[in-house]
């Protein structure tokens, strides 16, 4: 065994934070849609305009759009889905996992046909309406067997090939990002993050796994900002330079949201303007949390609201263990990170991908571990820097 300790000192990691959360043998639609229904059925559980689902209701229309799915997928039992993050994708994509349906999530302007056809997909939706199918059987709720809940469930795209998820890394990203930020039960979330992105994924899920309301605001900057007044929104999601943007776009609904949101979760690919992040910050009254991650990952780094540094992506999450290596060929380095000028990031844990669809890829991972090819290193504090390429 490598003696590297690949995780943030104990005297820096937040106090009262479990390091390391269990994931529940249970798929998305028990823990997310059904839990909901039965433990908050009058409650909000997705907000859009003026539209309010209580659990009740979406528990009904997940299972009535899971319905349609299974018997407009055909045989294939897969689907290919382009969808922003609206009320329709978010069913869409519930739907799919209560009803055992692959679904495909790309970006909207896409070739939506090519991908169907790489992915052996006879549905393609790129809105709600072919859902609409008179006379298809009710979709009765049904716990999967435990070893499905690791096959392939939802499938992104990444740089490195298209990425397949399961119902518990889905679910194992969602809670380790909820018990490393120990957000406050019943605060509403508000997400403008793409559906179709692992971060827009998992934006959607954390609160609904929370049991807290998902608001899904309509496009442009004052909308942002007036909904996190309206809902009493506690946690934001969005892209660090687009909610930069909303702070020049949009300045007097921000004045009125300031000192409302618990935390502003801030998405960042890599290399960021940490003035930016200072903006949000100053702008919205409220901790600017950057998150850090990959589609084959999910999160891996993100701030804590207790401290953290304007410059630093964060640290590593709960239940990612990060290990730093030598780029030339992944081997563990055997020193404290903080010892460390810079290495390689590669991470496991139970967040990581199924696999990678129609491929396998060996070369990304040593030792069950996947090489994610960033560089990155870290301060005395443990903070972790992303270095360029």
């Amino acid at each position: 065994m490598p003696k590297t300790i690949a995780i943030t000192p104990s005297w820096y990691w937040p106090e009262g934070i479990a390091r390391v959360a269990g994931i529940p043998p249970f798929g998305v639609h028990e823990l997310c849609v059904e839990r909901l229904a039965r433990d908050r059925p009058t409650e909000p559980a997705i907000i859009t305009g003026d539209d309010r689902l209580d659990g009740t209701r979406l528990l009904e229309e997940v299972r009535r759009t899971g319905a349609a799915l299974a018997a407009l997928a055909g045989d294939s039992r897969r689907a290919v889905l382009a969808s922003d993050t609206t009320l329709d994708g978010v069913l869409i994509v519930l739907g799919a996992l209560a009803a055992g349906v692959h679904l495909r999530l790309v970006e909207p302007g896409s070739d939506v046909g090519a991908a169907a056809q790489a992915f052996g997909a006879d549905l393609v939706l790129e809105d709600a309406s072919k859902l609409d199918v008179p006379g298809a059987p009710e979709l009765r709720d049904r716990v999967p067997d435990v070893r499905a809940l690791r096959e392939p469930a939802i499938t992104i795209t990444a740089p490195g090939g298209a990425v397949n998820h399961s119902h518990r890394s889905l679910l194992a990203g969602a809670i380790g990002m909820a018990t490393f930020l120990d957000a406050r039960p019943g605060r509403p979330w508000l997400t403008r993050l793409p559906l179709w992105r692992w971060d827009g994924l998992a934006s959607v899920l954390i609160p609904l796994y929370l049991g807290a309301p998902l608001v899904l605001p309509a496009p442009g900057a004052e909308a942002f900002a007036e909904a996190i007044v309206r809902e009493q929104v506690g946690y934001a999601c969005h892209d660090l330079e687009a909610a930069a943007e909303i702070t020049r776009e949009a300045k007097k609904p921000v004045r009125e949201a300031r000192g409302v949101l618990d935390a502003f979760l801030l998405s960042t690919s890599g290399l960021f303007d940490p003035g930016q992040r200072q903006r949000v910050g100053r702008s919205f009254e409220s901790p600017a949390l950057t998150v850090f991650g990959l589609p084959e990952t999910g999160a891996i780094f993100a701030s804590h609201q207790s401290w953290y540094l304007d410059e630093s992506v964060g640290i590593p999450i709960s239940n990612a263990h990060v290990v730093p290596a030598d780029p030339r060929n992944g081997t563990p380095i055997q020193a404290l990170w903080e010892m460390v000028e810079s290495a390689e990031v590669t991470v496991r844990g139970p967040a990581l991908m199924c696999g990678y669809e129609g491929a396998e890829h060996p070369e990304r991972f040593v030792d069950g571990r996947f090489r994610t090819g960033v560089v990155a290193s870290s301060d005395a504090n443990g903070m972790i820097y992303i270095l360029p390429d």
